[in-house]
């Protein structure tokens, strides 16, 4: 894909598959041979399990303005430690808010932020507008994770709980409305004493994680796959029945979840910890209940991209149809994904942005992000890198970055 034009749109109708690989195109014939060396980080468990080459901060420009990044609160707990280890490491400093995907893709739009987050590839329209504002991007896997079913049934109901893709559509469909369905006691005869009713709480604004739990009801609901007002959405019309909720950003779910009795809801592994709230299993491809572990996790990511590495496009590329979710291996997690950072291939497009050294800052960020960056995964922080060979096309990418045209000077 040539830098002057945007990324191909999806059909409307096109199904949730990857698209086939096609020539790596001239990012990487600007990048020339790039060779990025495996080498092992050894930072616990949860470390990338390929290895990860270092980023130098020598010879970059500082006391740049602080970078401004915006998106979703999936990933916004590993940010923060980004931002703090990256500025110890240059001086130079990066502020995100972690306001949700559909927010951060918003703003980038607006040219009011210098890099978003989201958890999902971009759509047709929301490309072709961002190309229009910014012109040709980097759509960039950073950092992977689990999304959690979290629920409350205090002690009526100690679990595990185990739910199927389905059985989540029929909750948020309003026609499972009370724990003791047969449905879940089907998978769960524990809940056929709870007569608590369900309340069903979903994202109101546009949210990665929505997009990720939607996107497995639709492989596993035909009613909810076929509906054209739901589907796999960042923001579906949510049916409205008595029992369901809709509170506005990853805070206010997990607190609807937190403090009413029989709710359901969604949010990342790490927040689920943080607030001690209680989360399901979910059935995976084989039918068996798998728990959201580091583990599981790391392994879906890895068994889907192991095998559809050969099909999977490039950083300028169209990442509407990729999915992370529902991996087809022994012990995958369902609900895994990955956390791409969308950025301008010319900064010079944000007008916070104004001279070379803060296009450098910006991809030296970046770069640093997908190399050191990495080691903050680990057991204690449930977030999995992205597998090497995406981290390698991150950093061979961002090597094509320009400053209205010309390209950056070496730097870090």
């Amino acid at each position: 894909m040539s830098e002057g034009s945007p990324p191909t749109p999806a059909p409307a109708d096109a199904p949730r598959t990857v698209r086939r690989r096609r020539d790596r195109g001239p990012i990487y014939v600007a990048a020339g041979v790039i060779a990025v060396v495996a080498i092992l980080v050894g930072v616990g468990a949860g470390t990338n399990w390929y290895g990860l080459v270092h980023a130098s901060t020598a010879a970059c420009p500082t006391g740049v303005p602080t970078m401004q990044g915006a998106g979703a609160a999936f990933p916004a707990a590993i940010v923060s430690q980004w931002e703090t280890n990256y500025a110890r490491a240059d001086s130079n400093t990066v502020n995100y808010v972690g306001s949700g995907a559909g927010k951060g893709i918003s703003s980038l739009e607006a040219a009011s932020v210098s890099f978003a987050i989201t958890d999902e590839g971009l759509s047709s329209t929301d490309s072709s507008t961002l190309y229009a504002a910014i012109g040709s991007f980097l759509t960039l896997p950073v950092t992977g994770g689990a999304v959690v079913m979290v629920y409350n049934l205090g002690s009526s109901y100690p679990g595990p709980l185990n739910l199927t893709g389905s059985e989540i559509a029929q909750i948020y469909l309003g026609t499972i409305t009370t724990w003791n369905d047969a449905t879940l006691v089907a998978n769960n005869p524990g809940l056929h004493k709870v007569t608590t009713a369900i309340t069903a709480a979903h994202r109101l604004d546009p949210a990665g994680m929505t997009y990720v739990v939607t996107n497995l009801m639709s492989l596993d609901n035909k009613t909810w796959r076929t509906d054209a007002s739901l589907g796999t959405s960042l923001s579906p019309t949510w049916p409205t029945f008595a029992g369901a909720a809709s509170p506005s950003g990853n805070t206010a779910m997990l607190t609807e979840v937190g403090t009413t009795s029989g709710a359901i809801g969604y949010t990342d592994l790490y927040d689920a910890l943080e607030k001690s709230l209680t989360y399901a299993s979910v059935v995976d491809a084989k039918g068996v209940a798998v728990a959201p572990t580091v583990a599981s996790t790391r392994q879906a990511i890895a068994d889907v991209y192991n095998a559809t590495a050969s099909s999977l496009p490039t950083p300028t590329g169209d990442w509407s149809s990729v999915s992370w979710v529902n991996g087809s291996g022994v012990g995958d997690y369902p609900l895994a994904t990955l956390a791409y950072m969308l950025v301008p291939l010319n900064p010079a497009s944000i007008p916070a942005i104004a001279t070379v050294g803060e296009a450098n800052v910006l991809r030296q960020w970046v770069t640093w992000v997908a190399t050191d960056g990495q080691t903050y995964s680990r057991v204690a922080f449930p977030f999995v890198s992205p597998p090497a060979p995406l981290l390698s096309e991150d950093v061979a990418a961002l090597s094509a970055m320009n400053f209205k045209g010309t390209p950056l000077p070496a730097c870090g």
